[in-house]
């Protein structure tokens, strides 16, 4: 599954984005087609630096309110990948950096993802103990406390 992903992300992408940059190009002119690539650099920096900001204050708001930051973390990474994509110059990376930095995309996508990372980490044997202390380091501590009717002091 691995290779499949860094096939298409280090083969099939560049090769659909450089076609594009070329449709785009004979359609509209060098100048142009690289106007469009630069303002959509500029443009996701800005967008980039704000969903940031809007991100990491709801993470302190909820944490205020005793709320666990999870969700929201996640939201920070979609909104760093959607900022990065929208300055890596290609239309394709644009469209998925600007879905990714609009709220209503993020805020629906980042659960979904926070429970496939929860998942995978916890089917490559992480234990998530009650306290959201996380490793593998804790899966030993934590079988060794279910063997025995008393748990292991340190």
């Amino acid at each position: 599954m691995i290779g499949v992903v860094l096939f298409l992300l280090f083969t099939v992408i560049p090769v659909v984005e450089t076609y594009l940059i070329i449709e785009v190009g004979s359609r509209l002119g060098a100048v142009e087609t690289v106007g469009t690539l630069v303002l959509a650099g500029l443009v996701g920096a800005w967008l980039g630096k704000r969903a940031g900001s809007t991100v990491l204050r709801e993470i302190f708001e909820g944490l205020r309110r005793g709320e666990p930051p999870a969700v929201k973390l996640v939201e920070g990474l979609l909104a760093l990948v959607g900022a990065v994509l929208l300055v890596t110059p290609g239309y394709l990376s644009d469209i998925v950096g600007i879905l990714l930095l609009w709220g209503p995309v993020r805020r629906w996508l980042a659960p979904r993802v926070k429970d496939l990372a929860w998942a995978a980490l916890t089917r490559r044997g992480f234990v998530f103990m009650g306290d959201g202390a996380p490793g593998p380091a804790m899966r030993a501590r934590h079988e060794a406390e279910q063997k025995f009717e008393h748990p292991v002091v340190d």
